[in-house]
């Protein structure tokens, strides 16, 4: 094999590895983006959560209010 083979057939196996670690980094990034989201939304239910707990604690005071 002549010395260009050798350096082409480097070159396309080096372009061949870069293909597949940019594949590998595009699915992590997009399980990433997956993450992130699931969290968001369920940070964003917590805060719901916790203020709902939080009016009907404030409710409870008012209808004890009324009652005296």
């Amino acid at each position: 094999m002549s010395k260009f083979n050798l350096i082409e057939q480097f070159c396309l196996i080096q372009l061949q590895v870069l293909s597949d670690r940019e594949n590998r980094l595009r699915k992590e990034m997009y399980d990433c983006k997956i993450q992130r989201e699931y969290l968001t939304h369920f940070l964003a239910e917590l805060t719901e959560e916790q203020y709902c707990d939080q009016f009907s604690a404030l409710i409870s005071e008012i209808k004890v209010i009324d009652e005296e």
